[in-house]
């Protein structure tokens, strides 16, 4: 699927400096763009991406609950993904930037978790960033991110130099600077209670490796 006008558009508007950068379509090549993966939970169905966990009401330390892709692309420098993406049940999708899958360290950004039942009136749902060293989570900035289901939205992870940052629909929700980022990494998307089919997925980067 080669990036349309309106792919290209969603991502000047984040970062325009990347408006004339490389395009790259994670979607094009289908599974063969991504590591060996659970195909009873991620299918490639007319030039979408449709993901599900295998529940959606797990604690989310249930494997069940929770499924993973992992692209063979990995990003360097600065880089914005774009994601038009429909929730079918559920919210939580997240993306792991410059992550060492050996290591278990990298940045975490995500739609966050559906508020439960008692929460408080005055509280809302948030996206996050999480840095992640050796397997240690730790939430670095959030702010109010309002998924509608059945709705299509779009979302957008970067790396702007040291910054990391979570968009919605052209709306930066949070930011983080980690003075220095992470090395390079494939990207990674991770569902937890959730459905989900992915219209597109492009990248802009200035450089990329494989």
């Amino acid at each position: 699927m080669a990036p349309t006008f309106k792919h290209i558009l969603a991502i000047a508007q984040l970062f325009p400096a990347l408006a004339h950068g490389q395009a790259i379509d994670l979607l094009a090549d289908g599974a063969d763009g991504w590591e060996a993966f659970d195909e009873a939970r991620w299918q490639f169905v007319d030039g979408e991406l449709r993901g599900s966990t295998a529940i959606f009401d797990g604690d989310k330390t249930d494997p069940e609950a929770s499924t993973f892709l992992v692209s063979k692309q990995s990003l360097s420098d600065n880089y914005v993904v774009v994601m038009e993406v429909t929730f079918q049940r559920g919210r939580y999708l997240g993306v792991y930037l410059d992550f060492g899958q050996a290591s278990q360290t990298g940045m975490w950004l995500a739609t966050g978790h559906e508020l439960p039942d008692d929460a408080p009136d005055n509280e809302v749902e948030r996206g996050y960033i999480k840095t992640v060293e050796e397997g240690i989570w730790i939430v670095r900035a959030t702010g109010e991110l309002v998924i509608e289901p059945e709705s299509q939205t779009r979302l957008g992870f970067s790396r702007r130099g040291d910054d990391y940052s979570l968009w919605n629909d052209g709306k930066l929700i949070a930011v983080y600077r980690r003075e220095g980022g992470y090395p390079a990494g494939p990207l990674q998307i991770r569902l937890t209670n959730s459905a989900v089919r992915i219209h597109s997925l492009q990248v802009r980067t200035g450089r990329n490796r494989q």
